[in-house]
């Protein structure tokens, strides 16, 4: 909750119904349940999940409303993970593969867009086979939401049977599948999160054999503890009982620490990424990251960030750097890890100057005198990466970690997070910078054509003449 509790904020109306008042703040529902339970519920037969894949999806909307300190929201659009157990797979990112296609309708079947057939349209739909090659055999993909489309709801994912109904698009979405070695099942997590305002929530068990809970929590006491009430949902008429929570804060304070990043100059081909950061002391076991995600459009050269920062910079997806934008073997973009590696400039001030070059743009069609196309790609992440914590086998409370930085670090790496300055924030979207691209216009295909023409005989008669003067 992000105002004043009031009492009597958690109401029993019948046995297994109950209703959240008035509710403000950042509502965070999540469904724990092996995943033939799972597609049972939604009606939906698919082929056997083999144990030793892993996959995650998150889906941020543009407007995210990240006003909760907890919450860190992945980058805007679709984010896809996998992993085959520790094993190189990108062999496999093929429609004649058998694994591809398996976990390419398992995630249709949920979200919807996904290409699953090389013979559909490409358009409003993700096409998880330009997925890019991390470390340790895990792959990634990042896309902007297609046009038209929108966030499913619990209803449109479990049909029926769900806890409450709710038919707002949520602002995230996290889905993970996976093995459980506890109960030696597969079992699907699935986590959805809203901003309310004012809202009347209610909450239905409709399957005795499930557990249903129910905590609210605010104000916050001080940097990690929260009060609030908790109720099992079940037959019994049981009343919310008090109870406070301890939860590592995951965010710096943006009063002291927070960056701004810009991108120099705002057209052409060749620019710089330039962030600036304000950063607390170094800690114990701590490293200061910075990443960036890049669409396709972007082309970061690995030859000369290897030569300016050494092995402090990865870079990771698609580096070639000739494939311009509409070439169907283009991946979907690159990722950029950058480690420590600062220019300090003063007051606890310090600078990541990012060199990148922007890819040929297909050429505007007869008739068009359109003269550039603009491309975006948002801020980066920057966090402190501690790895001093213990792997428990539990996800942060009210954030996991986001994607891809769960594929790049282990499990028991401690995330704490710099936000942009709050008056970005309070957008309620994730900022991002535009890069004006110029293009080629088709009707001056026949000049170029013809004076190409030209001018390669001019070299050729030109050069027995210097010949001459030479001698």
């Amino acid at each position: 909750a992000l105002s004043s509790v009031e009492e009597e904020l958690i109401q029993s109306l019948a046995p297994r119904k109950v209703r959240v008042k008035n509710f403000t703040g950042v509502r965070e529902w999540k469904v724990l349940t092996p995943l033939d339970d799972f597609f049972k519920a939604s009606y939906q037969t698919l082929p056997v999940w083999n144990k030793d894949w892993k996959v995650r999806v998150q889906i941020a909307s543009g407007s995210q409303g990240l006003s909760h300190p907890f919450n860190i929201a992945p980058t805007p659009g679709i984010h896809v993970g996998i992993s085959f157990d520790n094993e190189t797979f990108s062999h496999r990112l093929d429609y004649e593969k058998v694994e591809f296609v398996i976990i390419c309708k398992y995630l249709d079947a949920l979200f919807g867009s996904i290409i699953c057939d090389s013979g559909q349209s490409l358009q409003k739909m993700v096409d998880i086979s330009h997925s890019t090659l991390l470390p340790d055999g895990h792959i990634y993909l990042h896309s902007s939401l297609p046009k038209y489309h929108q966030l499913p709801t619990q209803t449109s994912i479990l049909g029926k049977n769900v806890y409450f109904k709710e038919y707002n698009r949520p602002s995230i979405l996290d889905f993970d599948l996976r093995f459980d070695e506890k109960t030696n099942q597969i079992i699907t997590d699935l986590r959805m999160v809203w901003n309310c305002k004012n809202q009347d929530i209610y909450i239905i068990k409709e399957n005795e054999q499930d557990r249903v809970e129910l905590g609210v929590f605010g104000p916050q006491l001080d940097s990690g503890k929260f009060i609030g009430e908790r109720i099992i949902i079940d037959e019994n008429d049981n009343n919310p009982v008090p109870t406070m929570i301890t939860v590592s804060p995951r965010v710096l304070s943006s009063n002291l620490f927070y960056f701004n990043s810009s991108i120099i100059p705002a057209q052409g081909f060749h620019q710089s990424f330039k962030t600036s950061v304000v950063l607390p002391a170094s800690q114990p076991n701590c490293e200061f990251y910075i990443l960036h995600i890049f669409p396709n459009s972007f082309l970061v050269d690995p030859y000369q960030i290897s030569e300016l920062f050494s092995d402090n910079v990865q870079v990771l997806g698609e580096t070639d750097l000739e494939i311009p934008v509409g070439v169907t073997s283009l991946k979907w973009g690159s990722v950029v890890l950058a480690k420590e590696h600062l220019i300090e400039q003063k007051d606890n001030r310090f600078e990541f100057n990012l060199p990148f070059r922007m890819r040929y743009q297909p050429v505007n069609s007869e008739g068009s005198q359109k003269s550039h196309v603009v491309a975006s790609a948002p801020w980066p992440l920057i966090v402190y990466a501690c790895e001093n914590m213990v792997d428990d086998g539990r996800a942060p409370l009210f954030a996991p970690t986001p994607l891809p930085l769960s594929l790049l670090f282990s499990p028991t790496t401690e995330f704490k997070y710099i936000l942009p300055p709050k008056e970005f924030l309070q957008r309620n979207i994730w900022p991002s910078e535009a890069v004006k691209v110029p293009v080629g216009q088709l009707d001056h295909l026949k000049f170029v054509e013809r004076w190409s023409i030209f001018f390669a005989l001019m070299g050729c008669a030109w050069a027995p003449f210097l010949r001459q003067l030479n001698s």
